[in-house]
């Protein structure tokens, strides 16, 4: 489809962008000169001198007029599709060599660590539901508390509430760090992913459910250690 977007608009720029100039022309002027008549008393003689001088003058401008308007229109569309296509293009190919190095500096995840995270993720999770994260303060950083809270103010003042259902860990790993007072876990999991509204019925909240499938994601959670302990400080959900 995106080919076929640019293929298009290739083809009209190409067609609009033909020469279409409009020329004003000047013409140019003339003039001529007349002639001297001499006569003697032994005879006479008569000569006629004719001059003319042409002096041509040729002009040509050209202005552009609301088809050249048409040409940089399509030359702007053209430019911008491109460079969104582009960007879009490279942020998937960089979001993708960095899942693969994030991949290449994983090890097993050790038993404290998983414990630890285990907790942390099915506990935040749940908290988030509620739009409330202070339920959870001892498990995160103060940052990143006041950083998600305002997350859920705005679900909160606009009457809906994030709902996470049949929330499963599939695999965790330990991301290497060159921090030592920094972990991070790459954590594969599934859930069922959707909003209910206060304002809804239950009817209408059941359909939102019904027509949500359970889908399987990845994320990278950092902890920070703080006083002695791993809060949560990051969740990286670009992956």
């Amino acid at each position: 489809m995106k080919k076929l977007i640019i293929s298009f608009i290739l083809l009209l720029s190409l067609i609009c962008l033909a020469p279409t100039a409009t020329y004003a022309r000047a013409g140019g002027a003339s003039g001529g000169g007349g002639g001297s008549t001499s006569s003697g008393s032994f005879g006479g003689s008569t000569s006629t001198t004719t001059d003319r001088t042409t002096n041509n003058y040729y002009g040509r401008r050209g202005y552009y007029g609301p088809r050249s308007f048409l040409n940089n229109l399509v030359f702007a569309i053209f430019f911008i599709i491109s460079a969104f296509l582009m960007i879009i293009r490279k942020k998937r190919d960089w979001l993708a060599r960095r899942h693969e190095r994030a991949l290449s500096r994983t090890v097993t995840i050790d038993d404290a660590t998983r414990e630890r995270f285990e907790e942390c993720f099915y506990e935040i999770e749940a908290a988030w539901t509620t739009n409330d994260l202070s339920l959870v303060a001892p498990l995160i950083t103060p940052h990143f508390q006041r950083q998600q809270q305002r997350i859920l103010n705005r679900y909160q003042r606009q009457h809906k509430h994030n709902q996470l259902e049949s929330l499963t860990i599939i695999s965790e790993e330990l991301i290497l760090s060159d921090n030592p007072n920094v972990r991070k876990v790459l954590v594969t999991a599934q859930m069922r992913d959707y909003f209910t509204n206060d304002r809804l019925s239950d009817e209408d909240n059941e359909k939102r459910r019904e027509a949500t499938y359970i889908e399987r994601f990845s994320e990278i959670w950092e902890f920070k250690q703080v006083d002695g302990q791993y809060l949560v400080n990051h969740i990286d959900q670009s992956l």
